[in-house]
């Protein structure tokens, strides 16, 4: 910084903060973080696995809560009644070929085998650099035989894991527990319905110390990502800091978790919300920035989340208004190519109606209620995702890896408290906050707000002074 820029500084945000860090687009002292440490699950019982989370040098990490998600993998091989033994087409497989179980759980076209039974998009249908071009329709080349083990997918419901776990400091050799602790009984209820476990007392670690996580599987076929995830505070430039002058770092008395800032008559509350596209394909990348303006500094103190699905009705092409339907002869081309994306299943309510007393696909009466059979099993309450947040002004990184959306955010279905931060972050006029979403499942448009309050214009020399205070340890 140039001695004039630092002229000017010294009656704006950028001048407020000590340290010699405190230049960009935060703080440059305390800063909200989350360390995750990532686990894949065979579905074996007594099957251990364990993951190591590895505190960076730029600062002391200290954790005040502990939360957890589970990214489960819900595709299972539908082979096709009765497998073929010559070549196939991908849109005149008829749901009469398709198991029944997957037929009520739900099915989709298997995303491994998108770029053979999809016809090549259109380059310009990308929704950002990473990703492929939307499918427009099912290709009329013939695959093979074989691949009709595998084509179809069956989504099994999500179920409720079971494991143990246990966490040791292997800085100090503290065990956090006397002898490993049950999921349920510890961290709740693994869909994200619940508030996050806050720790009875902060937990620092610091500069280059690890932290060693054991997981013991105890859900017998259960396959995936499980994320367990210590959300807290980074103290920057921080090497020695003692654990308890740690502890006693506070925000000032009129707002005691912000540590940046106090309300003043140019305060109000303010949300910065990013949107991102959802095309329903495993592993794609979005990203959106968030542009803080001009006119004052933002000071985030939450983040909440949720997805605008589209409609679940599925309407199937070429049905005659009049004329009974076979529901058994519905081959894949009749349904919309989002929806053999997405997932589509019987209605609960219209199984009945859809199966013969045999155990085979009915006739229905017309092509109305053919249309009312089958939904979408893109639900908000299923979107999975993993995030990650980087303030672009400094390149700092809010997490350690990408995190799982019910690990780090809680359920999805907006059923839970939103997710405060540990510390406030304040983020200076002309930065921006940078959020990448890498697709699991779900397809739509997802929000991602960044809930807290802006300051307007520049702090008088005594809100300055407030401010330095505020952020010293005492």
């Amino acid at each position: 910084m140039t001695p004039a820029q630092q002229t000017r500084g010294r009656g704006s945000f950028r001048g407020t903060f000590p340290g010699k860090d405190a230049r960009g687009s935060s703080s440059g002292f305390v800063i909200p973080f989350d360390h995750a440490a990532s686990f894949e699950l065979q579905g074996i019982p007594g099957n251990i696995v364990q993951d190591v989370i590895n505190i960076s040098t730029d600062g002391a990490f200290v954790a005040v809560s502990i939360g957890y998600g589970f990214e489960e993998d819900r595709g299972r091989p539908a082979g096709l009644v009765p497998l073929p033994t010559k070549p196939i087409s991908p849109g005149g497989i008829k749901l009469g070929q398709i198991p029944t179980a997957a037929l009520i759980e739900g099915f989709r076209l298997n995303p491994s085998f998108d770029r053979i039974v999809f016809e090549a998009g259109d380059p310009s249908t990308r929704a950002s650099q990473f990703s492929v071009p939307k499918a427009t329709a099912l290709t009329t080349k013939p695959i093979a035989p074989e691949y009709g083990r595998d084509i179809i997918q069956r989504l099994k419901p999500a179920e409720e894991i079971s494991f143990l776990f246990s966490i040791v400091d292997t800085a100090t050799g503290r065990e956090l527990q006397d002898e490993p602790t049950h999921n349920l009984a510890s961290l709740g209820i693994s869909n994200g319905e619940r508030p996050f476990r806050l720790l009875a007392q902060p937990l620092a670690f610091q500069p280059r110390s690890t932290l060693r996580l054991q997981i013991v599987e105890r859900s017998e076929g259960v396959q995936g990502t499980l994320f367990i995830v210590l959300y807290g505070y980074k103290i920057l430039g921080s090497s020695a800091c003692p654990e308890p002058v740690l502890r006693t770092l506070r925000g000032s008395p009129a707002c005691l978790t912000e540590t940046i800032g106090s309300p003043s008559a140019r305060v109000i509350p303010f949300d910065y919300v990013t949107s991102f596209q959802l095309t329903g394909l495993p592993g794609n990348q979005v990203d959106a920035e968030a542009p803080i303006n001009v006119e004052g500094g933002f000071v985030a103190t939450s983040i909440g989340y949720g997805l605008a699905a589209e409609n679940l009705d599925v309407t199937i092409r070429g049905m005659s208004d009049a004329s009974p339907v076979s529901l058994g002869g519905l081959t894949l081309s009749q349904f919309p190519i989002t929806a053999l994306q997405d997932g589509v299943r019987i209605r609960p309510s219209f199984v009945r109606i859809a199966f013969d007393n045999n155990g085979g696909l009915a006739t229905v009466q017309s092509s109305a209620l053919a249309n009312r059979v089958f939904e979408r099993l893109n639900r908000p309450e299923d979107v999975s995702f993993r995030y990650s947040i980087l303030d672009t002004g400094t390149g700092r990184e809010l997490q350690n890896q990408p995190i799982n959306n019910v690990a780090g955010l809680g359920i999805a279905n907006g059923d839970r408290p939103f997710k405060r931060l540990a510390r406030a972050m304040l983020f200076l006029p002309r930065s921006t906050i940078r959020v990448t979403v890498e697709e699991r499942f779900g397809r739509g448009t997802l929000f991602i707000v960044f809930q807290g309050y802006k300051i307007l214009g520049e702090p008088s020399v005594t809100e300055v002074s407030a401010l330095r205070r505020s952020v010293r340890p005492r």
